[in-house]
């Protein structure tokens, strides 16, 4: 019986630590190859990327990458307009926007795209204001938001769908 109930929290234990992982990878494929990413600071999605699903996933961005958008800012950032995991229309981004975010114009937008998370409120807070103020930068794809946060050296992917 030990044995029975011991190989069960294995594969479960397995089973977690995989789709945590599986999770982590398949949200990174939709981030565009230009923007270098570091380690994961948050990454949430309801259903775990399985089906349609609601998440928040914020990657701190690499140096290199931060320099280039400070240097060249939209006219870097448009070129960073495919995910890295597949050519597919529905994974491609329009055009990259300076912030403050137009579409945050009431708080129900951010609301919205926050929704699905329990970010830490500091990690929220940085989002909302960097947002709703100048020195950041977001695109529009399939339904799904990036926003660049070169003052806190961030990307961070909302989606819903």
């Amino acid at each position: 019986m030990k044995i029975i109930i011991g190989s069960i929290f294995t594969i479960l234990l397995f089973g977690f630590g995989y789709l945590y992982c599986f999770n982590d990878q398949q949200w990174r494929k939709t981030i565009p190859n230009e923007l270098i990413l570091g380690s994961t600071k948050y990454s949430n999605s309801d259903l775990q990327g399985l089906r349609e699903s609601c998440g928040v996933h914020v990657f701190e961005l690499n140096q290199t990458t931060i320099n280039q958008i400070k240097n060249e800012g939209t006219s870097f950032l448009n070129t960073a307009k495919q995910a890295r995991g597949d050519d597919n229309y529905y994974y491609s981004y329009g055009e990259w926007l300076q912030t403050p975010r137009k579409d945050w114009k009431r708080p129900e937008n951010w609301i919205y795209e926050l929704m699905c998370s329990n970010l830490s409120s500091e990690l929220q807070g940085i989002i909302i204001n960097s947002g709703q103020s100048k020195g950041s930068f977001y695109s529009h794809g399939q339904e799904k938001t990036l926003m660049v946060i070169p003052k806190h050296k961030l990307i961070v992917l909302t989606h819903n769908g």
